[in-house]
């Protein structure tokens, strides 16, 4: 790693990330189109024979290189939101994560719904109530029982709204002392993940979203190491211990996902090497054009390709097969994801940065 001074934020484009970004987005699409949807229908087909030979058996890939797709994300967002964090004041921060999270998120809602597209059973009657469809579009609907889906992937935006407005509160620290802000945030999940069976269902709730955090703060250990915030021993020590925060929350809340056949730490184990690598030797090739096209549209396609893909390949699966369908499934949702990325995605990125701007002020970063 290159020894860089903290009290200098590095500037421009971060190629490994683009390369990551698109990658993760297909990953999830595979678990989707193949892995699950072949499961749910019972039948097989020859890249899932393949794939399942060479990759998932051998390396213990989980849930078909969905859970993968899922940690990679975490690893991303952990390392990016934190470096985003050291360059704008708390208030324009979270201007610019509303307009990049949410209009994109509201369009293909308001699709879904107008359509019947959910990709995951789902009662109409529960519209009539105002704080039901308030939850929805401030994606809080999976903090409260019983919980009201519609995007199937949506659960993940849950946790990563949490972790922006973490990381707004704590941004004074994350640019001048980042240990004492790892280690808040840690002392927050450990507490919260500890007493997540004191306070009832809607708290439960609360608690098995904040056991995912760790996750992403094993991804800004990661970054404040890079950024030089602080040294090697320290930041593999926080990372341990953030490790031991996901352990505990597995122990105490998702249950499930400890057995091996559901692991989540053997997802994050590979998307840890997966991370490292492209910091270390992807950063030219995720300047290249096509992953930078990739990254670009890896939010919107993450977002639809369940409701309109899934729907396409069952539509057409009886008629022109499993694998013609799914390949048009493919062609469809990545041609539908450029069109929200272009039309939707950075016309309020551009607004959201306009609108943020009235509130510049320059962050003062200081040596931990």
């Amino acid at each position: 790693m290159i020894v860089r001074d903290y009290s200098e934020v590095p500037r421009g484009e971060f190629g490994f990330i683009n390369l990551l970004r698109g990658p993760a987005a297909l990953l999830v699409v595979y678990s989707h189109f193949v892995g699950q949807y072949l499961s749910w229908t019972q039948q097989t087909y020859w890249l899932k024979r393949w794939v399942d030979a060479l990759f998932e058996k051998p390396l213990v890939i989980v849930d078909h290189f969905g859970q993968l797709g899922v940690m990679v994300f975490f690893l991303i967002s952990g390392f990016i939101i934190t470096h985003v964090s050291r360059l704008e004041n708390p208030l324009r921060f979270a201007i610019r994560r509303v307009f990049r999270i949410y209009p994109a998120y509201w369009v293909i809602l308001a699709a879904v719904l107008a359509f019947g597209l959910s990709d995951t059973p789902f009662d109409y009657a529960v519209l009539r109530d105002w704080r039901t469809v308030l939850r929805l579009a401030t994606i809080t609907n999976y903090l409260h029982d019983p919980q009201t889906v519609v995007l199937g992937v949506a659960w993940t935006l849950q946790i990563e709204v949490i972790f922006y407005a973490l990381v707004a509160i704590v941004t004074p620290l994350i640019r001048r002392h980042p240990l004492w802000a790892m280690v808040a945030e840690l002392a927050l999940v450990y507490a919260i993940v500890a007493g997540a069976h004191l306070f009832g269902s809607d708290w439960f709730l609360f608690a098995a979203n904040i056991a995912y955090l760790p996750y992403l703060l094993i991804g800004q250990a990661i970054y404040f190491y890079w950024a030089g915030g602080l040294r090697g021993p320290t930041a593999l020590g926080l990372g341990w211990l953030a490790y031991f925060a996901a352990v505990l929350g597995l122990w105490h809340i998702h249950t499930g996902f400890l057995d091996p056949e559901h692991s989540r730490i053997l997802g994050l184990i590979l998307a840890l090497g997966i991370f490292v690598w492209s910091m270390n030797y992807g950063h030219k090739i995720g300047l290249m054009r096509v992953p930078r096209l990739l990254s670009d549209i890896s939010y919107s396609l993450y977002l639809v390709h369940g409701p309109v893909g899934l729907a396409i390949i069952e539509g057409l699966h009886a008629h022109i097969g499993y694998g013609n369908a799914a390949l048009l499934a493919l062609m469809a949702v990545l041609l539908l994801a450029y069109i929200i990325h272009r039309m939707i995605e950075r016309p309020f990125i551009e607004v959201g940065r306009r609108l943020s701007n009235r509130f510049k002020k320059t962050p003062q970063v200081a040596v931990a």
